[in-house]
């Protein structure tokens, strides 16, 4: 075995598969494999997580390889990894192995061991593939062990403990707060204007494409949706009489013909739609979406414009990364845009509307209308994270507030 790559399936019922197979010859690995169907597939997991589980056996594998360690050999005669191993194994998770130009992506050579990029992975991403090897280890132990002595057991158990207690400390994502992830609402108002059909620094030309990219823009601008939410999307979810558009769940659709399907991670749920974001998609689903013959045969609302073999078909997850990078190379101040920013400055500008309105809003009935409305549980303490920028703003002015009084009751001077 020279490489391993990630083989995606779509079934006729719309299911997604993925394996883990040799890149050489195309044939699945059976141990990996059998763990995705029997512990990932049938825990309910997404596939999002059999992806990260089938890069965590790539790095994982191709230790194996320039150690020459033979995992399933030597787990048949009993034999665990040593703490040398494993503290090995744990500086090989922390580096970004090199893909092959000609694969572009898709199969990592393990032949060439740890050839790897300058930079190391994240902590996180450190983490998480420690955590599957780890979870992989035990049960390859489990499955393979002749005799499954009360000894054996033990042993098997401290080494998956010992694995995990090499994982990083901290598995947050960053040291940046949530509240500082938004955009500021000056670079909001740029974003808007740039992004309207034929504005002088509008990354792409053409009407259509300026069309549906404003489109795109509103609705992270104006709902705060995610992209997978986003780019799930049909026409007939949006209701233009009523002015509502709906959030369904749709995993593993069969009329979906992207590989990667874009999914909702939250709760369906109906919201309300201004008359001018409704003229907005009013006016991209009549008059530029209609044109392309390939989007009568399904009912996405945005579409691939490109020419090509794709063109008409759904926006893809790559699709709308490329207009996300566009938008950030525009000005200096754009670098911070994405999907998840829009959403963080929603909250902002809803907690901010809501101090300026004139009805009783509770800080209970505040997380319940914002729990609705992003499609969190509401037991969930989400709302209260996303809350975590204006809520600190409000402490701000509650200490200046409460250091001035004191100040003048206590006739302290200012000079």
């Amino acid at each position: 075995m020279t490489s391993l790559a990630t083989k995606h399936i779509v079934s006729e019922t719309g299911e997604r598969l993925k394996l883990l197979v040799d890149g050489s010859s195309g044939v699945p690995l059976f141990y990996p494999n059998l763990y995705i169907t029997s512990q990932i597939r049938g825990g309910a997991k997404s596939v999002a997580t059999i992806q990260s589980f089938i890069s965590s056996m790539k790095v994982l594998y191709s230790w194996a390889v320039e150690y020459s360690v033979d995992i399933e050999g030597r787990w048949m005669r009993a034999e665990w990894l040593k703490i040398w191993e494993i503290d090995s194994l744990r500086d090989y998770c922390s580096l970004a192995l090199r893909q092959p130009p000609a694969q572009k992506e898709k199969v990592v050579n393990i032949k060439q061991g740890r050839t790897a990029t300058a930079a190391n992975v994240d902590s996180p991403t450190k983490y998480v593939r420690m955590t599957f090897i780890a979870e992989y280890l035990r049960w390859l132990a489990e499955v393979l062990a002749k005799a499954s002595t009360k000894a054996q057991k033990v042993e098997i158990d401290s080494m998956y403990k010992t694995i995990k207690s090499h994982r990083p400390n901290k598995k947050g994502r960053s040291n940046t707060s949530r509240e500082d992830k938004g955009l500021d609402s000056e670079v909001l108002q740029e974003v808007m204007d740039v992004s309207k059909p034929g504005h002088e620094k509008n990354p792409y030309s053409g009407y259509s494409l300026q069309v549906r990219n404003a489109a795109i823009i509103a609705l992270l601008h104006y709902l705060g949706i995610r992209r997978g939410e986003l780019l799930n999307l049909r026409v007939d979810d949006i209701d233009f009489v009523a002015n509502e558009l709906r959030i369904v769940r749709r995993a593993d659709s069969s009329v979906d013909s992207r590989v990667y399907q874009p999914l909702v991670k939250t709760e369906e749920r109906t919201l309300p739609i201004s008359d001018r974001l409704a003229e907005i998609l009013s006016e991209y689903v009549t008059r530029i979406r209609s044109e392309f013959p390939r989007a009568r045969k399904h009912p996405y609302l945005f579409v691939t414009h490109k020419q090509g073999p794709y063109q008409g078909e759904p926006l893809s997850n790559s699709g709308f990364g490329k207009l996300m990078s566009a938008m950030q190379h525009v000005a200096e101040n754009f670098s911070h845009i994405h999907a998840h920013a829009f959403r963080h400055s929603w909250n902002y500008s809803f907690s901010k509307a809501l101090d300026e309105s004139t009805g009783d809003h509770s800080p209970e009935k505040e997380e319940k209308m914002r729990s609705y409305l992003m499609g969190w549980k509401e037991t969930s303490g989400t709302a209260a994270t996303y809350n975590r920028r204006h809520t600190k703003e409000k402490a701000k002015e509650a200490i200046l507030g409460y250091q001035r009084d004191i100040g003048q009751v206590r006739g302290v001077s200012d000079e």
